[in-house]
């Protein structure tokens, strides 16, 4: 048999293709068939509604920050745009009194500023992303602070509630707006030429540009996406605690985000990434956080998992493009 022949036997061409690109499908997976044998009370039908329930918010959240990786990029503001979105939404609705639309736009412009803060930082100032989005995620956290000053704001209007609480058809409107959001972004990544640019630049951002893609505006335009989809995340988190909290989100949310989209196949050197992969991302993380409660065992664990998560992932990139 000559060589090339046996390159081809073994697993069928689709499904290695199937698994080299939906790995993460394949992870939750078996990650669902080991927790329902050794893990009381997961296979339950409730308990699955809780894990999807569950998942909507974070869902949003990692599909802005996958664009962000497929740049190159990073957003450490991620968690930080959460908390002052939340507040500036508590504020605007309990203690300004102002009706929801307008709180909802607001509170997306907010987020959409901080947006185009971290990308001018780093496409025109040349900062490392790194090292900006830390930056103005401090920024971002001190005014959370100072305009909460340091309280929460709880028992917020009804009206305002039924945001993500209201039940459609018998599905919560957080799991129908993460849904509506990753058909969207699907195309937007997937389909459109603005998708087709941003892994461009993501691969070469010089062969990128020379071959005529506007790379300034695609990596703006990413990190104004991650956080005004940081700021829904907000709101929606507000809606369901009943209680706007500046330090809602944090360097823990961000790192939660980050996981989730490094495990459903985003690039930390940027080129890659799909939004099945990262919604199955966040299933895997939200699995791995749901096993962990009902077997009862310490949240360090799933803390420590998540960062082997990232640290292999760092490795493996690392080894998968290294020039030999």
């Amino acid at each position: 048999m000559k060589s090339g022949e046996a390159k081809t036997t073994g697993f069928p061409l689709w499904l290695r293709s199937f698994i080299k690109n939906r790995g993460s499908v394949i992870i939750f997976l078996i990650l669902c068939i080991f927790a329902m044998i050794f893990v009381p009370r997961f296979a339950m039908l409730e308990n699955a509604l809780l894990i999807i329930k569950q998942s909507a918010i974070p869902v949003i959240a990692c599909l802005g920050m996958t664009m962000v990786l497929m740049t190159g990029g990073i957003d450490l503001s991620l968690g930080y745009t959460v908390g002052l979105c939340s507040i500036t939404a508590g504020i605007l609705v309990k203690s300004v009194g102002m009706p929801v639309l307008p709180v909802v736009i607001i509170t997306l412009a907010v987020g959409g500023l901080i947006g185009v803060l971290n990308g001018v930082v780093v496409q025109v100032l040349k900062v490392p992303a790194f090292i900006a989005t830390l930056g103005t995620g401090y920024v971002v956290y001190g005014l959370a602070q100072i305009v909460s000053q340091g309280r929460d704001i709880n028992r917020l209007p009804q009206g305002f509630l039924l945001l993500g609480r209201f039940e459609f058809l018998g599905i919560n409107t957080t799991v129908v707006l993460a849904l509506a959001v990753c058909i969207i972004m699907y195309y937007v990544i997937h389909m459109s030429t603005f998708g087709r640019g941003l892994s461009a630049f993501g691969y070469n951002a010089q062969t990128a540009k020379l071959s005529g893609i506007m790379t300034a505006r695609i990596n703006i335009m990413v990190y104004v996406v991650c956080a005004v989809f940081a700021s829904l995340a907000g709101i929606l988190l507000t809606i369901r605690v009943n209680s706007a909290q500046p330090n809602m989100g944090g360097g823990n949310y961000t790192f939660e985000v980050i996981t989730a989209a490094v495990v459903g196949g985003a690039s930390l050197f940027g080129g890659t990434g799909s939004v099945v992969g990262s919604v199955f991302g966040v299933l895997i993380i939200k699995v791995i956080e749901n096993c962990i409660n009902l077997a009862g065992v310490s949240y360090y664990i799933y803390q420590a998992v998540q960062g082997l998560v990232i640290l292999f992932a760092i490795i493996f990139e690392n080894l998968k493009n290294r020039k030999l």
